[in-house]
């Protein structure tokens, strides 16, 4: 019995479910951080005008915000594949249980 595999479509639906549910959170999370973040004020000083620091760190968040809204679309669609997955594995085990049990059609 240890050389088996077994697969819970349920449980693999359930985690789609949830990847999907946090895609928005993780969005709206990072919007929050973002608005937040770009308020740099008189952060850097006069010194980091001069040598660009404040430019080089405005140019990291906006590439940081955009990976997080990449992540956030990854999220949702891993979260489809997930839910597709287990319809699958639902649809291969039903007709599998049918040809076992001579309903398939097939006999």
């Amino acid at each position: 019995m240890g050389d088996s595999f077994t697969a819970d479509p349920s449980a693999i639906a359930q985690l789609g479910s949830e990847f999907i549910d946090q895609a928005p959170a993780l969005s709206s999370s990072a919007s929050g951080f973002g608005g937040s973040a770009f308020s740099v004020g008189e952060a850097f000083g006069l010194l980091g005008a001069c040598d660009g620091a404040l430019t080089k760190y405005l140019s990291m968040l906006k590439n940081t915000m955009n990976g997080l809204d990449q992540l956030a679309e990854v999220w949702g669609r891993t979260g489809q594949q997930l839910q597709a997955m287990a319809r699958n594995y639902q649809e291969v085990d039903a007709g599998c249980a049918q040809s076992i049990s001579g309903t398939g059609g097939g006999k």
